[in-house]
């Protein structure tokens, strides 16, 4: 996998609904399943599905035998977080229109000052069957965050906390009051400014990424969280041969806000749709599948930030270039035990690739991922690894290239080991 592809699938896909839509383009040789129809799967058979726009599962059939079928599964997700744009939260102001804004997510709140911001997600439309989907994104700079000056905001650099509503707004042009938005939006779109029934917008940090260092081997970034992990793992399903098992790749959404959406990974999509790839085998042959089957939960890591060493653990703090971390936590707030971390290190030892070890600093839960909330679906043997990640949640993510191509040959040899 080549890291420069990573950086322009990152800097082309802005949101959630992106990701699917770039996704879908690349996805040559793969048929397309709807949910409200009847499915007609074929061994050696490479299929995906999309749910609500912003999540995608793809997948490639291997031998369904009731004996030997099994699922080798990665989970990620494709949301970041961002800015939404609350529909209709267009304010006039004398020479300007402030833009109304939710969090989406645990952002930092500071990062989304005096940068200059776009506009993506999509809008809901009026079309001619019934309500239509249009993923849109403005790509240019169309609004700013601009900070208070210090000699007016003395306790700007004191702890000052930033608020929504009130210091969190992005300004756009006055060519955007009386209705110019939703004519832009529409022209962006190519539909009629009075069909726009609704849409999820998020601002993003406009301009493309960029590699730091003399050796360029850090990747400065938005959404590395999560498309540094998502992007090759879709690539590994991609390259893979044919095989026995059947590989899964689950890109869910909305992670960022907990998951319990429709197309987040607390639903009951993921596990309908593998009990639908299992079909007419039947139900003991569904749980007997799940019980031979592994799933990898891919999220970043906290890697060790070497002004910050007081927050990490410091038996388990990977760092940027060491490789893939696996992900531990007693609260088990990651889907790691002994059994799967063995079972997956012995692989990686095998595939030559290396192996470190996160755990939140002691006295803190810290985030959590899909992992657990996935294996409330499906029973299945399971692990949380990660890519050592500075500045995560931050408008700019910073990961290690050579971590980002362990990722990926660590995703490839989990679809192609023979004795896992």
């Amino acid at each position: 996998m080549d890291i420069n592809d990573l950086k322009s699938f990152v800097d082309m896909s802005p949101t959630s609904y992106q990701v699917v839509e770039h996704i879908k383009m690349m996805a040559a040789g793969f048929i397309r399943l709807e949910k409200e129809e009847a499915w007609h799967l074929e061994e050696g058979g490479k299929y995906y599905l999309v749910n609500e726009d912003g999540a995608i599962l793809l997948f490639s059939l291997g031998k369904r035998d009731p004996e030997t079928m099994a699922f080798r599964t990665v989970i990620s997700h494709t949301d970041s977080p961002a800015l939404r744009l609350i529909p209709g939260g267009i304010r006039r102001e004398k020479d300007c229109v402030r833009m109304d804004v939710e969090p989406y997510g645990a952002i930092i709140n500071a990062d989304w000052f005096d940068r200059p911001l776009s506009l993506a997600g999509r809008i809901i439309a009026d079309g001619k069957t019934g309500v239509e989907s249009i993923p849109v994104d403005f790509r240019d700079a169309v609004a700013t965050i601009p900070h208070l000056a210090p000699h007016l905001h003395r306790e700007v650099n004191t702890g000052y906390v930033f608020k929504a509503g009130k210091d969190l707004v992005p300004l756009a042009s006055k060519a955007w009051d009386e209705g110019g938005f939703i004519r832009d939006l529409a022209a962006l779109a190519d539909v009629k400014a009075e069909d726009i029934l609704d849409y999820d917008l998020y601002f993003y940090p406009a301009g493309d990424s960029d590699f730091i260092g003399v050796d360029e081997k850090w990747l400065s970034a938005p959404r590395l969280d999560n498309l540094a992990t998502a992007y090759p793992a879709v690539m590994a399903l991609f390259d893979e041969e044919k095989n026995d098992l059947t590989q899964v790749v689950y890109l869910a959404d909305q992670e960022e806000i907990g998951s319990l959406t429709q197309s987040g990974g607390d639903s009951s999509f993921f596990g309908n749709t593998l009990r639908r790839i299992v079909g007419d085998l039947g139900e003991e042959a569904y749980y007997r599948v799940l019980a031979r089957s592994f799933l990898l939960s891919c999220d970043m890591a906290h890697g060790d930030h070497p002004n910050y060493r007081d927050a990490a653990n410091p038996s388990a703090s990977p760092v940027l270039g060491g490789g893939v971390a696996v992900k531990l936590s007693a609260s088990r707030s990651y889907a790691t035990q002994g059994h799967s971390s063995a079972r997956f290190k012995r692989m990686m030892k095998g595939a030559g690739l290396k192996v470190q070890l996160f755990a939140n600093p002691h006295g803190q839960r810290g985030g959590s991922t899909i992992g657990p909330l996935s294996l409330r679906h499906v029973d299945m043997e399971a692990i949380d690894i990660g890519i050592p990640t500075w500045a995560m949640h931050g408008a700019r993510e910073v990961v290690h290239v050579d971590d980002v191509r362990d990722f990926y040959d660590a995703i490839a040899a989990f679809f192609k080991a023979e004795n896992f």
